[in-house]
This record gives structure tokens, C-alpha cells and sequence, in this order.
């Protein structure tokens, strides 16, 4: 059994299916694809800087880089996590290029936090940093970019506990970016 076929036996997600068979040369399943990331990432891109103008631009940024970075795809991982890095370096580089904005961290929850903060920093080594039940928090909500129903659904928490972490662990981070700034 190739790697290909053992992710698309094991993982559920349509995302995964299309890639692996889009591979595989079906033409009408990438299309399906890029209409599946399309949706999930117009979503993550609307719960961290609302429904602003510039979304759509950043959205078409992010669909041309999977669609050129599409190759640096390891066909044993899932296509999610990948997905959602892209996009959220799109999302960082969008925000460098406008200078300071304000970040949405979760759904009740508002911080001025300058764009370009984590801008140049190991995002994996300021998670390490963080309590694991922050950082899981993080990951799933800003990188992989589930809701905070979603992730709280996922680990078995409930909303209002996935919100604390979230916060918390943000509210943790900037004090150690702020640390290291000279």
C-alpha cells in the first residue's frame, strides 16, 4: 500500500481525498480541492481580520501558493496543517506589507497586537514555551484554523475553556516576544 493511498484510507477529511487524488492526475478533483481550501480558508482569514476588503486579496495570495508550493506536500501528511501554514504566512506577509493591525484572537476577545510581532520568530519554539494545553489550543485555533467550538469538540473541552487557553496562551506569548525585543 503506497503512503498515498494508506492517507486517504485512514484520513476522512476531503481535503486529503482530493489532493491524493488529484496526484493522481484527476483533474476535477483539484478543482474540488481548491474549492474546499477556498471555503476554509475564507473562514480562518474572516476570524482573524474580519470581513475587511483585503480578504479576498490575501484569500487569492494563499490559493496561487498552494497551488505553487502544492509539490512540498508530503503525501503521507494531512493536507490541513500544510494548508493553514500557508495561509497564515500569506496572512502574516499581508499584514507586514500594511504595517500594524488588529489581531482577532478569539471570538469575544480583542488585543492590539502589532502585525508583524511574531514576524521572524520560531513559531514552534515560542509554542514550546507555553503550558502543552495553551499551545494545543493555539495550534488548533490559529494554525490549523478550527473555531473555538471546533477545537474544544476536538480535545474535549468545552467553548469557554477553549477560549481561556486560547487567550491565556496568547496573552503568554506576546510577554515573550516582548522579552526578547531588545
Amino acid at each position: 500500500m503506497t503512503r498515498t493511498s494508506f492517507q486517504t484510507q485512514v484520513s476522512g477529511d476531503a481535503l486529503d481525498r482530493h489532493m491524493a487524488d488529484a496526484r493522481a492526475g484527476d483533474r476535477k478533483a483539484y478543482r474540488q480541492f481548491l474549492a474546499e481550501a477556498t471555503r476554509r480558508i475564507r473562514a480562518m482569514l474572516a476570524r482573524k481580520v474580519g470581513a475587511d476588503s483585503e480578504l479576498e486579496d490575501v484569500l487569492q495570495e494563499c490559493l496561487i501558493a498552494l497551488h505553487e508550493k502544492r509539490h512540498t506536500l508530503d503525501p503521507g501528511r494531512p493536507v490541513g496543517p500544510w494548508m493553514y501554514a500557508i495561509a497564515n504566512y500569506k496572512l502574516i506577509d499581508h499584514w507586514r506589507k500594511r504595517g500594524r493591525s488588529r489581531l482577532v484572537l478569539d471570538d469575544e476577545v480583542e488585543m492590539d497586537v502589532a502585525a508583524d510581532s511574531f514576524a521572524g520568530m520560531d513559531i514552534a519554539a515560542l509554542l514550546g514555551e507555553l503550558p502543552e494545553a495553551q499551545a494545543q489550543a493555539i495550534r488548533l485555533t490559529h494554525i490549523e484554523g478550527m473555531t473555538n467550538r471546533e477545537a474544544g469538540e476536538h480535545i474535549g473541552i468545552g467553548v469557554s475553556a477553549m477560549k481561556l487557553r486560547v487567550h491565556r496562551g496568547m496573552l503568554r506569548l506576546k510577554e515573550i516576544v516582548d522579552e526578547q525585543r531588545p
